[in-house]
């Protein structure tokens, strides 16, 4: 007898001969270059987010799996207690696992709603939609890519969109990426008090009561003043991390080892907090209610694939859970754990992490993901390691000094006036569409029409790929005056390492790092001009019904964090304040310039000395550029103490690592 259980699919897929897949696009891509599958996702986004909000497969079912309203999906219940707390697997091993089967859910419920959209134009265009339709996939927002342009596509924060509805007028209508309006049933017990009053959601609300509007504007500008920040961070762990429980997530790992504070999950926790501000998004329990909650978590899902293709061989470790609703305190969370509430094709079993592993087993891969162009392993590894430095800017000095004006380049004494024009904020804003990937891996053969690349099984057979070589990346090329900062094609590597209890101020609150002055007013602090970037730490309040939140309150879970430097102090560097990134140059520097203060969700300060667990240390890590230009980072981190000995809550000689 067949299950009554909604499996979890993702996109039925039959591979390409070659083993091709429909791709995940990004979504400024997907806008220019793929015109119609837009459309649809549009349309089908209304849609979707007007289904019944009883129905499993609604937005409003799925988006609550993530927290509220905190009553159990599919009838997916816990072990022995009694009361639902919700499938929070945040600050866990199985952190970026879980939400791999969570997003597939989410693409299969639109993608079935994309189809009976595509059906419904007119009888001379149908046949175009429905073959874009085939192969359509979610998007994702790369929040870390950089070009001109806002840093926030008006795609996503424009409350009106142009559509091409289905009798084939030109239509403006309500943007479904702009805000997601909430059913009655939302207010009328669902949500709590503090969200229950709003109709849609927000970002960076302006009130706290009903006639709350968003203000999305500020979204764009605090990405951009921290994007040099977020980059160095995207590569760092992306280049430098090598065990997956220390990239995945960001619990303190107690293992004295200076390199393994940053994670994929502390750049995402920054990501919801930039976007929401004291809205929607920054709020775990409500966040997947905000259209952008899924664009985010598809880049999220696809940094970690890029990692996992560089790192096949590291996956999910045995540890002990902190306890949830249906995993016991104590017991152990593996690469065997069930990722409820996803069942299976079968509907009989819960999917796993072994099982989730490739992205393919969801019908999808990502355009750096294209393992099928490659014939060998290495080839592919290799391209995707490039693709990473030339996107992401790895090589942190190439990465500067090739935002560098040409005045500065040729400049022989540096001046401040000289150096603004590319401090951090030359990295700025994401690239368009056309140079999102610079570095693509072939296309595989018969790509079929643009819309639909992958060709159906039943096409001719795929060419057999060539052996490609590694795209080629630039070499260290510096300016002759600079070229002492890496003697030998080596520099210094600074970070900001930061811990604190993840529930101890019992919300979200956020640890700001700055290099050099600022207002002694915090509303100003997120557009200082010399802030360097962000730690946030994503609590709840003690009445939460998480049931992990809840356990890792009672444990005082500490979770870590990273705030890469370099590139701020390049900035000094040419602007003649500093003199190199050498220790006994930086180590001064940084103690008298080195600021970092605490805001709380709703921006108000908060006295370091009362963040339970908060710990700012520096360190450092030599790295050496290679002749194609990859970084390869050492793996003998130095803590410099005497950087923060004596300011609030700073490293003290002697403090736990």
């Amino acid at each position: 007898m067949a299950s009554s259980n909604v499996a979890t699919t993702g996109v039925p897929t039959t591979p390409a001969a070659n083993g091709a897949v429909p791709l995940r696009r990004e979504v400024r891509d997907l806008q220019k270059n793929f015109p119609d599958q837009w459309n649809l996702f549009l349309l089908g986004l209304v849609n979707f987010q007007q289904v019944d909000a009883d129905d499993l497969l609604s937005y409003y079912q799925l988006a609550g799996i993530h927290g509220e309203p905190f009553i159990p999906w599919d009838d997916v219940n816990g072990v022995s207690n009694p009361t639902f707390g919700g499938y929070c697997t945040h600050s866990s091993i199985l952190f970026l696992t879980w939400h791999r089967p969570y997003l597939a859910l989410y693409e299969q419920a639109l993608y079935a709603i994309i189809q009976q959209v595509a059906t419904q134009f007119p009888a001379a265009v149908r046949g175009r939609y429905v073959a874009a339709a085939q192969t359509f996939r979610i998007p994702y927002w790369d929040w870390a890519a950089k070009g001109p342009g806002s840093a926030f596509p008006s795609s996503i924060s424009s409350p009106q969109a142009t559509i091409i509805d289905v009798d084939g007028a030109t239509k403006r209508i309500s943007n479904p990426l702009y805000s997601y309006q909430f059913p009655a049933r939302a207010s009328q017990g669902d949500l709590d008090d503090r969200w229950s009053v709003f109709p849609g959601t927000l970002r960076y609300p302006d009130s706290n009561d009903a006639s709350a509007q968003s203000r999305d504007d500020r979204v764009s500008r605090v990405i951009s003043n921290e994007n040099a920040s977020l980059r160095n961070n995207v590569s760092l762990i992306l280049l430098s991390y090598k065990q997956f429980d220390a990239f995945s997530n960001n619990e303190w790992l107690r293992n004295g080892r200076a390199g393994t504070y940053g994670s994929l999950e502390d750049i995402h926790n920054e990501i919801h907090d930039k976007t929401g501000g004291n809205g929607h998004m920054s709020a775990l329990e409500v966040s997947a209610f905000d259209p952008v909650f899924w664009l985010h978590h598809c880049n999220v899902d696809r940094l970690g694939a890029i990692w996992q293709a560089m790192n096949p061989n590291s996956y999910v470790t045995a540890k002990a859970s902190e306890g949830n609703f249906f995993t016991a305190q104590g017991a152990t969370e593996d690469a065997n754990s069930g990722l409820k509430p996803f069942w299976d094709a079968s509907g009989t079993k819960f999917w796993t992490s072994t099982r989730v592993k490739e992205t393919t087993t969801f019908g999808y891969a990502y355009p750096e993901t294209q393992k099928w162009s490659y014939l060998s392993t290495q080839a592919y590894q290799a391209a995707v390691r490039n693709i990473v430095v030339k996107e992401y800017g790895a090589n942190a000095l190439n990465n500067f000094f090739s935002n560098a004006s040409a005045n500065i380049a040729a400049a022989v004494t540096p001046s401040p006036a000289l150096a603004a024009a590319f401090t951090k904020k030359a990295v700025a804003h994401p690239a368009p569409p056309s140079a999102q990937h610079p570095i693509q891996a072939p296309k595989a053969a018969n790509p079929g029409p643009a819309e639909h690349p992958p060709p159906p099984a039943s096409a001719e057979p795929a060419a057999k790929p060539k052996e490609v070589a590694a795209p080629a990346v630039a070499p260290l090329e510096l300016p002759e005056q600079f070229a002492h900062l890496a003697l030998d094609n080596t520099y210094t590597e600074w970070i900001t390492n930061m811990r604190a209890v993840k529930h101890g101020l019992s919300q979200t609150f956020r640890v700001l790092v700055f290099l050099g002055e600022f207002s002694p007013d915090p509303k100003t602090w997120p557009l200082e001009p010399n802030l360097v970037g962000r730690f946030t730490v994503l609590g709840r309040a003690p009445n939460t019904e998480c049931a992990k939140c809840k356990t890792d309150q009672e444990n005082e879970l500490v979770v870590t964090g990273t705030v890469p430097l370099t590139t701020a102090l390049l900035g000094e560097i040419v602007a003649g304040r500093l003199a190199s990134l050498k220790t006994e140059d930086v180590e001064p520097y940084l103690a008298k310039n080195l600021h970092w203060r605490v805001t709380m969700f709703n921006g108000e300060e908060k006295d370091r000395n009362e963040v339970p667990g908060l710990n700012v240390s520096v360190v450092s890590t030599n790295v050496r550029i290679g002749d194609d230009g990859v970084p390869v980072y050492s793996d003998v981190y130095t803590v410099h103490p005497t950087i923060t000995d004596g300011k609030s809550a700073g490293h003290s000689p002697g403090d736990q690592i």
